[in-house]
């Protein structure tokens, strides 16, 4: 097998019944080492995830050499496991070769239903993909998208390896999914990071616009045991433990548009500190409290329009010999109060 459209050829002449006996045989020992059992019927969306599933085993070389157990009924059919890792990992090393003989790569996956497309950035920068429906997606080096051309009816589906920037066109009507090895992102229209951390098997979700729900692949059927993320917020899915934490992002950006390009003005002249942070509440949309209620009417007097957010409660808590602490999705501001 040469290529990867040999093989989903042969992935597709298996299912339509046309193999020959060895030919049998060998794809049969693809399913047992991905711990599959054959069937007939596939919709379009199982045929995908079958395949993407098989070659991304076969392109990481991570079929073992020897056969694991197992006691399916049809795994009385079997040829040398050493020749089929053989030839596994020779098709999957001559598809790494050839493709990443250019620093971002994009070939064509043919499936029964949808034409695929598969970029895979293995330069030093970020790699920018239009999709058919406008959305943009920023794929950062060494990183895997694997999107349709055309997307189907009532929703937008691509899955990802690495790390990327979503911004996506708004379509109520057809929800977008960003889907990685254990997770689902679902969003309507908004601008989010997805990032996948193999090494440490998590995966991080950061919002920048929008809203987004998160939940985990293998409980799609019940989204609610999720979470649900605004602008600013994130979350992070540790695979082993099944545990979602959530956050808030690294730089909080302002979330009320400029007026005329010109940012939201924090110039404040003993103003109390329960108004400012009703400001900065309302930009950044995050929760801050104050832990002690004789702060509420502390004076600040500064001009901190041109700093970030952790850089503005640093200086309003060095005027009130304060702190602030994030805890979760909220920031929480002690100190004794003013004089």
């Amino acid at each position: 097998m040469k290529s990867r459209k040999a093989f989903s050829q042969l992935l597709q002449k298996y299912l339509d019944g046309k193999c020959s006996e060895s030919e049998s045989q060998l794809v049969e020992q693809w399913y047992e080492l991905i711990d599959e059992e054959p069937r007939q019927n596939y919709t379009g969306q199982e045929w995908q995830a079958l395949e993407y599933k098989l070659w991304q085993k076969i392109e990481a070389g991570l079929f073992e050499t020897e056969a694991r157990p197992s006691i399916s009924f049809w795994r009385n059919y079997r040829l040398s496991i050493a020749a089929s890792v053989t030839i596994l990992l020779g098709a999957g090393a001559w598809w790494y070769i050839n493709a990443h003989s250019n620093p971002a790569t994009k070939s064509t996956l043919q499936s029964s239903v949808h034409e695929m497309q598969l970029m895979d950035n293995t330069s030093s920068k970020p790699v920018k993909i239009k999709l058919e429906d406008g959305s943009t997606v920023t794929l950062s080096p060494h990183s895997q998208l694997q999107y349709p051309k055309h997307f189907a009816a009532t929703k937008r589906e691509v899955n990802l390896r690495g790390e990327a920037l979503f911004e996506v066109s708004k379509n109520p009507d057809k929800p977008f999914y960003v889907i990685t090895d254990k997770l689902v992102t679902k969003v309507l229209g908004t601008s989010f990071y997805v990032r996948t951390v193999e090494a440490k098997q998590k995966t991080e979700v950061e919002v920048i616009s929008g809203k987004v729900s998160v939940y985990e692949k293998e409980r799609a059927d019940n989204q609610n045991r999720g979470v649900v993320l605004t602008p600013n917020h994130k979350v992070t899915f540790f695979a082993v433990e099944k545990h979602f934490i959530t956050g808030l992002v690294a730089k909080p950006l302002p979330q009320i548009k400029p007026i005329n390009n010109k940012p939201e003005k924090f110039e404040f002249d003993d103003t109390p500190i329960s108004q400012v942070l009703d400001k900065l509440k309302k930009v950044y949309g995050i929760e801050i409290v104050l832990e002690n209620e004789k702060l509420n009417d502390c004076p600040i007097t500064a001009d901190i329009t041109a700093q970030p957010l952790y850089t503005k409660l640093d200086i309003i808590c060095a005027t009130i010999n304060g702190r602030y602490e994030v805890k979760g999705t909220t920031i929480l501001i002690s100190g004794k109060g003013c004089e």
